[in-house]
């Protein structure tokens, strides 16, 4: 285990980085924990985390992601969002997600609420110049966006915040978790 100290306070240090970014938009969190200790799995032949350990922090790198998603995607809903406005915020939410862990490296929680929040913004808007090009409830001055609509779209926007804060609980806890289960694999 000696030879392996450098490389697992090197880990060790980058779970730290997961755990705070667990928490903080910008920064990968529960994914980076699971790639800390496939790292260190694979550095070190498998002998001290096995395979279980890493299907299970894998599992929690996909449930955070999932729960992200889904959570802001429900509080855009909940806080007032129509069908439109939440299609627009799950889609905005992925591409914000690949964008800005791929193309921008602003980190894919960032982009995920980024994108999620404008998602909804075009989702209601498309569904406002829907709305009044089919006649349906169209106001004499067009398919502009009124005041009503803004203070809708604001507050869904404030919704994908709330589920942004609900995930951001999930995932503190799926970090702390696979951070203790990795340690917890060093002594067992």
């Amino acid at each position: 285990m000696a030879e392996n100290e450098p490389i697992l306070w090197i880990t060790l240090a980058v779970m730290l980085v997961g755990l705070a970014g667990s928490v903080l938009p910008g920064l990968p969190g529960v994914p980076l924990i699971f790639a800390s200790a496939l790292v260190y799995a694979y550095a070190t032949d498998f002998e001290v985390v096995g395979a279980s350990v890493l299907v299970l922090l894998g599992l929690f790198a996909l449930i955070a992601f999932v729960a992200d998603l889904l959570a802001t995607t429900y509080g855009a809903r909940r806080f007032g969002a129509s069908s439109w406005g939440t299609v627009g915020g799950a889609v905005g939410g992925l591409v914000g997600t690949l964008a800005g862990a791929l193309l921008f490296g602003i980190g894919a929680l960032f982009g995920l609420l980024a994108g999620t929040v404008v998602g909804v913004f075009a989702g209601e808007y498309l569904k406002r110049q829907r709305r009044s090009s089919t006649g349906e409830g169209a106001q004499p001055e067009g398919p502009r966006f009124g005041r009503a609509d803004w203070q809708r779209v604001s507050r869904a926007a404030g919704g994908v915040l709330v589920g942004y804060l609900f995930s951001a609980a999930v995932q503190g806890i799926l970090g702390l978790a696979g951070t203790v289960i990795f340690i917890a694999a060093l002594f067992y």
